[in-house]
């Protein structure tokens, strides 16, 4: 069984067009390598804003308890429903959480991460220095 493995990284505005060119490269030249998971972010500012301490924390919680609704994996990280369910949200427009509508009553999403694991990647080499403050 292979490993679900998404990549995450930091690419300026030039970096993001010079990959989708060269994906519209491989396309129209019929080449379809395996697709490689991948989340980007403009710079580690962004990435610190999106990926807070709580919301990872959230995608460990799924993971390791498996829960049957956002509901209850909100008990399990004794937070408020509210914040949780905005962060869920968040998560799953990144791709980063999967909703699956449970039957029933009510009809209770449960949320599911589809990757074993998560890579932060920052190429030191091309990153700008954050300014001080």
């Amino acid at each position: 069984m292979s490993v679900r493995r998404l990549h995450i990284g930091i690419r300026n505005a030039a970096e993001r067009s010079t990959a989708l060119r060269e994906a519209m490269r491989r396309v129209a030249s019929g080449d379809r390598p395996a697709e490689k998971a991948g989340l980007y972010f403009e710079n580690i500012e962004e990435l610190r804003r999106i990926l807070t301490e709580k919301r990872l924390e959230l995608l460990f919680a799924i993971s390791r308890h498996r829960p049957e609704s956002v509901h209850q994996l909100a008990g399990l990280v004794e937070r408020d429903y509210k914040n949780v369910n905005t962060d869920i949200t968040l998560l799953h427009g990144l791709g980063l959480v999967t909703l699956e509508t449970k039957a029933g009553k009510g009809r209770a999403q449960v949320p599911k991460v589809p990757y074993d694991e998560i890579q932060v990647t920052i190429d030191l080499r091309n990153q700008r220095p954050a300014h001080a403050a």
